[in-house]
């Protein structure tokens, strides 16, 4: 386990630092006393304020200077404002954590503009304490932007033009307030397409006055969701005036883009095109791209609705299109409708490095099982701040770490490498499969009693670890509990490797019998792990492809 050094501070930033303290559990023991002594300004210099590689101004470049050894030593932060402060702060815990502590200075900065989720999937919305807990997460993890669109909410989509009640606008304005407090940039969904009448004054009134609600609470900064909603104009009325639903969705977002900005020049919008995946050149999003106001960004998840990879090319093509770089809604780790059985715990893989240099960054939409989707949101924090340094095998070992805890990491790592499915890894089980091959080729060209004890010692390596994550003493219980319908389904293939075994080593009739039934049980579960691994496997031992005659 970590022992956290104590901490003091020096200079005007004490307050920022001491609240970063807090809220990562670290003693803050004010202007001395502290094992490690930060002192941190903010500079107005062009190389921190300016990123000279993507022509943008910036608020989130820090240098870092690292004196002395753990646990006494000095720490020095340059930076731009107090987000990069943060992230500054970040990186010192990081280091702290990983035992990479060492001497000298170092220069950073993200190179995503936008880095953040959206809670945006079907099912059961995250209740308050997994959205705070989240919030937490993603600001240690150098992400910026929350967005607020979970398509359960009835408030948000259902009932649209309703005002929140007063139990629900108070959790939202908390869940504002912490975002803010946390460095993080809020962003207010609001999806009426699915009975919104363009013509209608008195709707467009209704919408209005549901935004100008949630901008009371201080909001600044909102998406008009137009997805998943039928492709052609269905109220006779828009018929009548509208020659197609790309003209009323124009004539709508301009509209509803002038009234807010009349509020407050600070306001950001971005909407969610009817047709948000794709080439990027078809007429609806080429049409609605060259139409609407130049500063509203446009969400889009690629060429796919869940895009297996995103690249330079197919980021061109948007942009030459629609006259803006895309903003991705990137569908992973999400695993709502047709994907439920799957669980989505890989790491971020698939996206072009040099991705940042042509779109405006990445939204990532989550699963229901909030701390499940917090191991994929590491490895997708990883690589939007440094793409061209991004390790996803790395990456994603730091986050079973960060977010299983170290007590839990190997055992988590055996069974966590099983459910790799998803549409990023068309796969699974890697390590299983090395295993598998290593055991094929020693049975028949080998030492064939060596390669059945050599694969029994790999498969009660991954039952010891099943049981353990079964045991109920996780340190992660909520991650566990999320877990356990996936977990049980490991343990269940691995009770059938063990039968596999058992045959293979015995040749008895009677042991084939009990795989071909119990794999007839695992089958059953639509439980989505080992892919397709395990089952080939299991399909040559009931041919009878290990017999020993």
């Amino acid at each position: 386990m970590t022992t956290f050094p104590s901490i003091s501070s020096l200079g005007e930033n004490s307050s920022v630092i001491q609240n970063w303290c807090e809220r990562n559990n670290y003693s803050y023991l004010g202007d001395q006393g502290g094992e490690i002594q930060i002192t941190a300004s903010y500079s107005t210099e062009a190389r921190f304020t300016y990123l000279e590689e993507l022509g943008s101004i910036s608020d989130e470049i820090y240098q870092l200077e690292l004196s002395g050894e753990l646990p006494r030593c000095k720490v020095n932060i340059i930076c731009s404002g107090e987000r990069a402060l943060r992230y500054a702060l970040n990186a010192v815990s990081f280091k702290i954590k990983r035992g990479e502590w060492r001497e000298g200075v170092e220069f950073d900065y993200p190179r995503f503009p936008i880095r953040g989720i959206i809670e945006g999937f079907y099912g059961q919305p995250w209740n308050q304490e997994q959205r705070l807990s989240m919030l937490s997460f993603i600001a240690s993890n150098n992400m910026n932007t929350y967005v607020y669109g979970p398509k359960d909410d009835v408030y948000h989509r259902e009932r649209w033009q309703d005002l929140y009640d007063e139990e629900s606008y108070t959790k939202l304005g908390d869940v504002f307030s912490e975002s803010t407090a946390l460095g993080l940039d809020f962003y207010y969904c609001i999806a009426p397409g699915l009975s919104m009448r363009y013509s209608s004054e008195e709707q467009f009134e209704a919408l209005v006055r549901k935004v100008r609600q949630i901008y009371e609470l201080g909001v600044k900064k909102f998406c008009l969701l137009l997805d998943d909603i039928p492709e052609e104009l269905q109220h006779q009325e828009d018929i009548r005036i509208y020659s197609d639903l790309v003209e009323a969705h124009i004539r709508l977002v301009n509209r509803f883009y002038t009234e807010i900005m009349n509020w407050d020049a600070g306001i950001r919008l971005v909407v969610c095109p009817t047709q948000y995946w794709g080439n990027g050149n078809e007429r609806y999003i080429s049409l609605l791209g060259s139409s609407i106001h130049p500063s509203i960004d446009l969400f889009w998840t690629g060429r796919n609705i869940c895009s297996p990879e995103i690249t330079l090319s197919e980021a061109a093509v948007f942009t030459q299109n629609t006259y803006r770089k895309p903003l991705y809604w990137d569908n992973y780790p999400v695993n709502d409708v047709e994907m439920t059985d799957e669980m989505h715990i890989g790491p971020y893989r698939q996206r072009d490095r040099h991705l940042y240099r042509f779109s405006r960054g990445v939204i990532a939409n989550g699963m229901e099982y909030a701390e499940s989707s917090k191991i994929s949101y590491a490895t997708i924090a990883s690589y939007l701040w440094n793409p061209e340094q991004y390790d996803p095998e790395a990456s994603w070992r730091d986050a079973l770490k960060e977010v299983v805890g170290q007590s839990d990491f190997e055992h988590m790592l055996q069974f966590a490498d099983n459910v790799r499915y998803s549409c990023l890894y068309l796969t699974d089980s890697p390590m299983l499969a090395a295993e598998l091959t290593r055991f094929n080729f020693s049975y028949f060209y080998g030492d064939r009693k060596q390669a059945i004890d050599d694969l029994e010692r790999f498969v009660l390596k991954m039952n010891e670890s099943a049981a353990v994550l079964l045991s109920g003493g996780m340190e992660n219980q909520a991650l566990q509990k999320e877990l356990k319908r996936w977990i049980l389904k490991f343990s269940v293939g691995i009770a059938v490797l063990q039968d596999c075994m058992n045959y293979i080593r015995s040749q008895s009739m009677d042991d084939l019998m009990v795989v071909r039934h119990n794999y007839e049980l695992y089958r059953s579960d639509l439980t989505y792990v080992f892919s397709d691994v395990l089952s080939s496997f299991l399909n040559k031992v009931l041919e009878e492809y290990y017999s020993a005659k």
